[in-house]
């Protein structure tokens, strides 16, 4: 059996164009297949964005969304665009400490069993101001920035294809 991996998304600027979800007040309409609004603010997936969560999670991926907001406010959203089945885990909460929730993800992760290495976890988001608080605290994982190091979704694929996939397969893990 593969060993398994854990792809850690954020939310904001990062799967939805919106940079504040928790600023977006409730309830959401679904408007077209990537587009919702609140009668006030439309919020638009962006792209490939799908395919890419597919991707990952026909490579081995347990996907979890580990993003700064408001977790009713994201997990409606997620749900009005049809996208909270590829999410295994939320670590979605209203405060900065991302690190700190990852690691209690892992923990649990542990705990029923799956045990994920640090070379195996992929954070993607589209700032990084929390990277060093997640290296503390959870070791040197594989972090994408969003639109710097990865300027869409398919390069996103590369990286994770070469670091994790690849590896995976020349190792005979």
């Amino acid at each position: 059996m593969e060993k398994p991996w854990l792809l850690a998304m954020d939310l904001d600027g990062t799967v939805w164009d919106n940079l504040n979800i928790s600023g977006v007040k409730p309830p959401y309409k679904k408007i077209s297949n990537d587009e919702i609004t609140n009668g006030d603010v439309k919020i638009k997936l962006l792209d490939d964005v799908i395919e890419f969560m597919e991707w990952c999670k026909a490579n081995g991926a347990i996907i979890i969304s580990l993003s700064w907001n408001i977790k009713e406010n994201a997990l409606m959203a997620l749900k009005e665009f049809n996208i909270d089945r590829f999410f295994d885990y939320h670590a979605t909460d209203y405060t900065p400490e991302k690190g700190k929730r990852l690691l209690e993800i892992l923990k649990y992760l542990d705990s029923i069993g799956i045990k994920i290495d640090k070379k195996r976890i992929v954070y993607i988001d589209d700032r990084n101001i929390h990277i060093d608080e997640i290296k503390k605290l959870v070791g040197d994982i594989i972090f994408i920035h969003m639109w710097k190091d990865a300027e869409n979704y398919k390069r996103a694929m590369e990286i994770i294809y070469k670091d994790i996939i690849q590896s995976s397969n020349s190792s005979g893990a």
